[in-house]
């Protein structure tokens, strides 16, 4: 087991203290998806030193991840993304706990799956909403915190949700704390509640292509430097979590309804309430812009994926 003396971490000191180090190596964090954010902000979290994770994840690596995730490599195709985050770390720390749920987070593994965490990372997919809810309720039963970190465009988000407050996942996106999860997988996630902040650069037939989208055949656009903003705002909020109990002078998490984003593109960060009104907010500005012809066009209506996707299957000549 690594210590505060070792030299992985020397570089560390003068940003943080050992006893903030000990508290790392120390912590098991447990993350839901590990395709993108989730990749990435946990390699992050190794590389600061965190000892024990849990990852679960059902999905291998397929060639669309390549332009955003680290472990999504030629080599990678058609491996479980779990195997591959758990090789990572390994290289990264040899010493380290890695438990992997390949078949992603279920309603029959979430209590082993997150038993022992310190705090859990859910970076589920938001089609899928029954699936943060559960882990959301497991975090609450375990008095832990529940983080959400989200990029968009060039920007990422993140806030978290504390186990004894009103505002809950479930409020976040708008489901019923009182319905069960075969009812909530049945609705869809509205994403004027789940992105508060809409970069005021974004090509909006973006957005209309995905709410239009009726048969789940649009992904959501990902890009690489999202990714990394993401993983970055994502590892400083586990930080702060995992040292709260020794650090007595650094700031606060960020608690729901407030979130935090960091935009790359807009060179902004701002910490805002998320609520339904802020994402209106800064939709009408990308709308205004959009009308002047402000904003780059960006090719994703239906027309465009499909033209592609038939491009790639066609033999080449």
């Amino acid at each position: 087991m690594k210590t505060v003396s070792s030299p992985e971490f020397s570089r560390n000191y003068g940003f943080w203290s050992e006893a903030e180090q000990r508290a790392l190596i120390s912590s098991r964090v447990a993350i839901g998806g590990v395709g993108g954010d989730g990749f990435q902000l946990g390699i992050k979290l190794a590389r600061m030193g965190v000892g024990s994770f849990s990852v679960a994840d059902p999905e291998v690596f397929e060639r669309e991840n390549v332009n955003r995730v680290e472990g999504a490599k030629t080599a990678s195709i058609g491996r479980a993304k779990v195997d591959v985050f758990r090789e990572t770390v390994l290289d990264v720390n040899p010493a380290a706990r890695v438990d992997v749920w390949r078949e992603g987070a279920t309603r029959d593994n979430t209590v082993e799956f997150m038993r022992g965490a310190d705090l859990v990372f859910d970076e589920s997919e938001l089609t899928r909403p029954e699936i943060g809810t559960m882990i959301a309720r497991q975090a609450r039963l375990q008095n832990i915190p529940d983080v959400l970190v989200m990029n968009v465009g060039f920007a990422a988000q993140v806030m978290s949700f504390a186990p004894g407050s009103a505002w809950t996942f479930e409020r976040f996106m708008g489901l019923s704390a009182e319905d069960d999860l075969d009812r909530i997988s049945e609705q869809s996630v509205d994403l004027s509640r789940c992105l508060p902040y809409i970069p005021p650069y974004t090509d909006l037939t973006s957005l209309v292509t995905l709410q239009n989208d009726q048969t789940g055949d649009v992904p959501l656009p990902s890009i690489s430097v999202g990714v990394d903003v993401a993983s970055a705002i994502g590892s400083v909020q586990g930080f702060l979590h995992l040292t709260s109990k020794v650090s007595t002078r650094r700031r606060r998490p960020i608690w729901a309804p407030r979130m935090a984003y960091v935009d790359a593109y807009a060179m902004r960060a701002r910490v805002i309430r998320a609520s339904r009104p802020t994402h209106f907010r800064h939709l009408a500005v990308a709308a205004l812009r959009h009308k002047l012809g402000r904003n780059p066009l960006a090719d994703y209506t239906v027309a465009d994926i499909d033209r592609r996707r038939g491009d790639s299957a066609a033999p080449s000549v």
